[in-house]
């Protein structure tokens, strides 16, 4: 057997990646959870005769001079002289899109082509497709029969098609690798910090470990991670690089790092994805090739398209664009096709760890291997909260109820009656799930495909697709949520009040999950310290931690601490007369721009307020559009003397660069805590019962890791010098615990020592 390389692919990918027919028709998906799926199957099974075997494991081996395939999957169910697919659905199988049957089908087919391998003394098989609704159980089995000759056929058409594709492939990576093994780092020296990282990035991809990287502003973090990525590509260690932002304003910095590394067009595919508001070409129709040419046939062109992914190196949303126009295929959902075999991908880190992520899953049946990159990965924390968190709300149900037909109201009953059923008296949080209005929204969910069939002429306005959406999504997170890291919130009201959210406490267990589907993981951050916090919460205990010098001298963070102001809830009051005169004596002292960030929108309002007179004070406001942001954001460039009001963790606290006399300065007033509430407070507790300590886990830290990258905007680059005043008497007490950055040149002052310089009016 040639070792030297092995393909696998599961039947069901095999099946798709050879299904060169049909329309897309995406929007909701008429298939059953996973957990659905499984009890579903395991009734039907239970229901077959004595000479049924279910769940039986099937492989063959495709042995080639270049390499070797595996194909394998798992039979639903055999007996002698049969094979059966079992297909849980939600609607009656002629409601299903043409080109589902059609992959259903190809994939029964394949199986049993795999099963009369193995037992050549059978003849002739019987094919058994069978639907199964998850609600009603109503079975529907259509048999075929086939000579085992025509099923092994089919099967080696199949294996050859995809064998034509892999000799294509191997050959693109032969050539990549050969460049990438090359390839030169794009500058004349490496940092020594860029280098610690760059050895930790391959190290944890040769190994298939986790890492974890605390890389402080200026080490060139980017560079730093693609680059040893791209060459542990070249050397086999993994198939695949994807690299995850927080946010899309962080990957054109990808994009352009990819650029400088100057290989040449179809040696490197990457593929950047996009939301698909972003790629949409026809976003007045819904996604059927029935109403959208960009739809129509689109498995079809799918096929004929697949090798253009190699001609050339960067496919953003513009050249997405323009291939999608040309060739009248639909961009957004080629993108995540061809994210399977490309070298790069670039996107947000959605698209491996949220609920809907397809990618973990796709990869897995190809085998396809890859390392992931997690850029500003402290948001994994929030983010991951949000990912694992749902709502369902009255306001949507009711839009809906008003102007639908009497058959789609009639079936919204149910639904209204049991969200307002599990409301409490009074709102608040609760450990009780909504079970009722799950079961509710599960009916109604297999019963709405049906329901606008029946509604004939009925144009169903946006809060259908926004109903159908947000019940999928409530009912998905419901599978998911554990009662030790999830908590619900019942909010009472009038029918369109009436909400219900479920909310995740602690989303290490989901994130380890994702973690574990993939090769390697390296996650960095400038700010990921206490150790203890960062790895618990990301779900990255196991990884191996570093945490790097900076590459800046000491000397040029000048912080001073202000240990005789108290900016805590109970001294509101007085916080304007305290911290006002601060800040302009911060100001007089600045010699170029500066920026102030307040640990609420409340604490900035009550000092803009005796700012106001003062024209070079600018206030950012809740209600700051992207285009008023960015305008702000070229003043600051351009011009000099300004002082911005900001709030922490806003936009302006991160992923902003500033260098020279841009940003000279930043006062940080109050250490971040998040706002003490019940959903707050319920996460400490949680997290206390977990062993871990819940107050610092739940608001001290996430306040801590806001103030360290606000404070991060001020020095870019080794010419630049800032000033960083942090208004709190408990910043002394995070300097002793060892919590503030080492590189630092940090001393203590008194407010009226401060006050000192400034001039007098």
């Amino acid at each position: 057997m040639n070792n030297a390389v092995r393909f696998r692919v599961s039947v069901r990918a095999l099946a798709d990646f050879c299904l060169s027919e049909g329309d897309l028709v995406s929007g909701f998906r008429v298939t059953p959870s996973a957990l659905e799926g499984r009890e579903i199957h395991g009734l039907a099974q239970q229901k077959r005769g004595a000479n049924y075997r279910a769940e039986v494991p099937v492989e063959w081996l495709w042995q080639q001079r270049d390499f070797d395939l595996i194909v394998s999957g798992r039979l639903d169910g055999v007996w002698p002289g049969g094979v059966e697919e079992i297909k849980s659905c939600r609607v009656p199988p002629d409601e299903l899109p043409e080109s589902t049957r059609a992959l259903n089908r190809l994939q029964v087919q394949l199986y049993a082509g795999l099963w009369a391998l193995q037992n050549d003394a059978i003849e002739t098989w019987t094919v058994r497709l069978s639907y199964i609704h998850s609600q009603t159980q109503q079975e529907w089995t259509d048999d075929e029969t086939h000579s085992r000759d025509e099923l092994v056929d089919q099967l080696m058409a199949a294996l050859a098609r995809y064998d034509a594709w892999l000799q294509r492939l191997l050959a693109h990576r032969k050539q990549r690798d050969a460049a990438l093994n090359t390839l030169q780092f794009p500058y004349p020296t490496m940092r020594t910090v860029q280098r610690q990282m760059a050895e930790t990035v391959y190290k944890a991809q040769a190994t298939h470990r986790q890492t974890l990287i605390e890389a402080p502003t200026g080490t060139g973090k980017t560079l730093a991670a693609l680059f040893p990525a791209l060459k542990a590509l070249g050397e086999g260690h993994h198939q695949g690089v994807y690299y995850l932002t927080m946010k899309t304003t962080g990957q054109p910095l990808v994009l352009e790092t990819v650029e400088q590394l100057q290989l040449a067009d179809g040696q490197l595919n990457c593929v950047n994805l996009h939301a698909k508001e972003r790629l949409c070409l026809s976003p007045d129709t819904p996604c059927d090739g029935a109403l959208c040419p960009y739809a129509n046939d689109y498995f079809g062109k799918r096929q004929r398209l697949r090798e253009r992914l190699f001609a050339r190196n960067r496919w953003d949303a513009v050249t997405l664009a323009e291939l999608g126009e040309a060739e009248h295929i639909c961009p957004y959902y080629l993108s995540q096709d061809w994210a399977l075999w490309a070298d790069l991908v670039i996107g947000d880190v959605n698209y491996l760890y949220d609920t809907t992520a397809v990618q973990p899953y796709l990869l897995k049946e190809i085998d396809n291997k890859v390392a992931v990159l997690i850029d500003e990965s402290h948001n994994l924390i929030d983010r991951g909260r949000a990912m694992y968190s749902a709502e369902f709300n009255g306001e949507t149900l009711e839009a809906l109820f008003k102007t639908a037909p009497e058959g789609i109201r009639k079936a919204l009953q149910p639904v209204r009656k049991a969200l307002r059923k599990i409301q409490p008296e009074t709102p608040g949080l609760s450990d009780q799930p909504p079970d009722v209005l799950v079961q509710a929204l599960r009916t109604w969910l297999q019963e709405s495909a049906r329901l606008l069939r029946e509604a004939a002429f009925w144009e169903p306005p946006p809060q259908w697709q926004r109903l159908i959406f947000d019940a999928a999504r409530f009912n998905r997170i419901h599978e998911l949520a554990e009662p030790r890291d999830f908590c619900w919130r019942y909010t009472p009201g009038t029918p369109a009040e009436r909400r219900v959210e479920t909310l995740c406490l602690n989303p290490a267990r989901l994130l380890r999950e994702k973690h574990q589907l993939v090769n390697s993981v390296a996650a960095f951050s400038a700010t990921l310290a206490p150790w203890h916090y960062s790895q618990s919460m990301t779900g990255l205990a196991e990884a191996v931690p570093l945490s790097l010098a900076s590459p800046f001298q000491p000397e040029q963070f000048q912080v001073t601490l202000v240990t005789d102001v108290s900016t805590r809830f109970r001294d509101r009051q007085q916080l304007p007369a305290q911290v006002v005169p601060l800040i302009q004596a911060f100001r007089e002292q600045t010699p170029g721009n500066a920026l102030v960030f307040f640990s609420s929108y409340r604490q900035l309002a009550d000092c803009e307020a005796r700012l106001a007179t003062d024209p070079g004070v600018i206030a950012q406001r809740r209600e700051t559009t992207l285009l008023e942001r960015l305008a702000l954001l070229d003043r600051l460039r351009t011009e000099r003397g300004l002082m911005v009001l900001a709030p922490l963790g806003g936009v302006l606290g991160e992923g902003v660069d500033l260098p020279g006399d841009a940003l000279t300065g930043v006062l940080v007033v109050g250490p971040g805590l998040p706002q003490v509430n019940d959903l707050n407070d319920r996460i400490r507790r949680a997290l206390d019962a977990e062993g871990q300590p819940g107050f610092d886990f739940a608001y001290r830290f996430p306040g801590l890791h806001k103030v360290l990258q606000a404070a991060g905007r001020c020095v870019r680059n080794e010419s630049d010098r800032g000033d960083i005043w942090l208004l709190d008497d408990r910043f002394a007490d995070y300097h002793a615990s060892g919590w503030l950055p080492p590189h630092w040149t940090v001393r203590s002052a008194r407010r009226d020592e401060l006050l000192k310089t400034v001039k007098p009016e």
